[in-house]
């Protein structure tokens, strides 16, 4: 059977989304398809295994959850992106970027600080260029 790759990859991703801790074996039943056609598809179009892609989808949702809900537990923000136990999210964040869950929201923390400082600086620096045009026309 043939298979639209671009179609597949994006099915794969929706389904790494809704439950990022899904297995291989069952991303392949849910999809009616071969865990090879799968992983095929993941290496084509991505560049990264399955591994690979769905620990970065789970570190991407993860930061999301800790910077839109901060004060969210471990224990619910495990169970909010699909995992059965927060052992096993720690163990998933621990083996994606080698820090704990608490550690992760701290670097979602300080991303989210930083941006914003950037944001700020910007802001004062376009207000800062148009004073200076306005006082340079007086």
């Amino acid at each position: 059977m043939s298979y639209d790759s671009s179609m597949l990859f994006h099915n794969v991703s929706l389904c790494l989304q809704q439950k990022p801790s899904i297995s291989l074996e069952n991303l392949s039943r849910e999809l009616q398809v071969s865990r090879r056609t799968i992983q095929k598809t993941i290496v084509f179009a991505s560049g990264k295994t399955f591994r690979d892609l769905r620990e970065e989808i789970l570190v991407a949702r993860a930061k999301a959850l800790f910077i839109s809900k901060p004060n969210l537990p471990i224990k619910a923000l495990s169970f909010s992106v699909g995992y059965e136990s927060p052992r096993s999210f720690a163990r998933a964040i621990r083996r994606a970027c080698g820090c704990s869950p608490e550690q992760l929201r701290s670097v979602a923390s300080q991303e989210l600080l930083s941006r914003d400082e950037t944001v700020m600086s910007w802001d004062e620096n376009l207000t800062n260029s148009s004073l200076t045009r306005t006082t340079q026309r007086s």
